[in-house]
């Protein structure tokens, strides 16, 4: 019987081709965060209602600052610091207040500086960096807070006077996280305040039509 002669097989060399082939690279995988947060940009809310009132009763409703934790959802205190000198009729209006607000796990005491304008428009802002006020005013949840109460008459053909209140709120948050857990009731703020109102007014101004 023949002897098997066993064979070697030699490694392959490489080619100089292969050699000089640049590697293969491969696109980075995209991560996802784990939680993706908004952007952080101002909002601002509106809300309007027709009263059946005088423009004169119903703003001096509104400018009782001191009032506001009484009806206003989510305030629970509210005090005048400052006052203006008096006007020509010898009446003076807020224009510093201390407010504390609350709602969905936020609870916070900040300054409002008002701005008013009698029988028209009642306007507060909050926010030290935004008004360019000393650093105290700041709020830790509030980037910028305003809120305008504007009333226009209307003039109609019957004997009973009527008013518009429209209400405006701009804010935005410090931390876009504030922004998102709010998402919910953010858009029914303003709302449910001039619903407060209104009730506000017909209980007060009401009761004295049927005086």
């Amino acid at each position: 019987m023949a002897a098997r002669t066993a064979t070697q097989r030699l490694p392959l060399r490489p080619s100089a081709s292969v050699l000089l082939r640049p590697a293969r690279t491969f696109p980075p995988i995209p991560r996802r965060a784990f939680i993706s947060l908004p952007g952080n940009p101002q909002q601002s809310l509106v809300a309007t209602r027709t009263l059946p009132y005088r423009h004169e009763p119903l703003y001096e409703l509104i400018a009782d600052v001191d009032s506001y934790s009484a009806f206003v959802p989510y305030c629970s205190q509210s005090k005048v610091t400052k006052w203006s000198a008096p006007d020509s009729s010898g009446r003076s209006w807020p224009t510093l207040a201390d407010l504390q607000v609350g709602w969905g796990g936020f609870d916070e005491t900040f300054t409002s500086r008002l701005l008013c304008v009698p029988g028209v428009s009642v306007e507060a802002r909050s926010g030290g960096s935004a008004l360019g006020g000393p650093a105290q005013d700041a709020s830790a949840v509030f980037k910028t807070l305003e809120t305008v109460w504007y009333l226009t008459p209307i003039a109609r053909q019957s004997a009973t006077p009527s008013t518009e209140v429209k209400l405006t709120i701009k804010y935005q948050f410090v931390n876009p996280l504030y922004a998102a857990l709010s998402a919910a009731v953010s858009d029914k703020i303003a709302a449910l305040m001039i619903e407060a109102f209104e009730k506000r007014v017909h209980y007060k101004l009401g009761a004295q039509q049927r005086l």
